[in-house]
């Protein structure tokens, strides 16, 4: 399997909101150069101002919005463990030491923003003009990147407040809820039962503070679930899908292939390689 890097600078007009809702393999660095946004990420919903980054980590359920429908233009670095890899062993450092596994927001001052631009700046020259050596010089500024990050996360350990409505306290409660009862048999109106509201209310307040619909959600957190089953069990499908909450066999594969794109047995074959 090839190492994966990727960044791209992207500008914005008016309002736009990510049409998919979305996890995946690889990491992800979101640096807002301009503009305003909301971003839905490790369950709760952040409103991001010009300068602010999020590390996002793999397999965490992510989505960007429009905030006060403002044009907006960023910076995204995507990037695997295999491509950290080399620069990692070189300084004697482990992924998970440096990241613990979290996702998390930073609000870098002035004078770090400004060095965190001239990192991101000489990744998008250099993956551009391809010049002699690049990948390794691309491995060594993302290296300087992300420990320049581990330092600012220590130093500021306070991380930005997520919002905190009325509507979005409720809402992340239901989060809560689904993340433990996924394996369950769910049903919108046990949820709504449960919280003591009406269905129509619950789909309305989820869809409008996450972007998802409780049925996207779920789906999701099954699907992040059933992964993991894949790569760290020889358990059958017909196990991992009943362990998972799906009600089929059939259920279970065509919406595992749907998010991932791949059937679950094509995804153990792969990862378990």
């Amino acid at each position: 399997m090839e190492p994966f890097f990727q960044i791209e600078q992207l500008r914005r007009s008016g309002n736009f909101n990510m049409d998919t809702d979305h996890f995946h393999d690889f990491y992800e660095i979101y640096y807002l150069l301009s503009g305003e946004r909301h971003y839905y990420i490790r369950n709760r919903i952040y409103a991001l101002q010009a300068g602010d980054l999020v590390f996002i980590n793999k397999n965490q359920l992510h989505r960007t919005s429009s905030r006060n429908r403002s044009r907006h233009e960023r910076i995204l670095v995507s990037f695997d463990d295999l491509f950290l890899k080399p620069a990692a062993d070189g300084l004697a450092l482990g992924w998970a030491d440096l990241f613990q596994g979290e996702s998390f927001l930073l609000r870098p001052t002035a004078h770090e923003q400004g060095e965190i631009a001239d990192l991101l700046q000489a990744m998008l020259r250099e993956q551009r003009e391809e010049g002699l050596w690049s990948k390794p010089y691309l491995q060594t500024l993302l290296t300087q990147l992300l420990i320049r990050l581990e330092r600012m996360r220590k130093a500021k350990p306070a991380a930005l407040a997520p919002e905190q409505s009325e509507g979005q306290r409720r809402v992340y409660g239901i989060i809560e809820y689904l993340d433990m009862h996924y394996g369950e048999k769910l049903s919108l109106s046990g949820i709504a039962e449960h919280f003591f509201i009406s269905s129509t209310y619950l789909c309305r307040i989820f869809k409008q503070t996450t972007g998802f619909t409780i049925i996207e959600y779920l789906n999701y957190v099954r699907v992040r679930e059933t992964k993991v089953l894949l790569q760290e069990t020889d358990w059958p499908m017909t196990r991992i899908a009943a362990q998972t909450g799906f009600d089929s066999i059939a259920h279970f594969g065509r919406v595992f292939k749907g998010i991932t794109g791949r059937a679950p047995l094509q995804y153990r074959k792969q990862h378990q390689e």
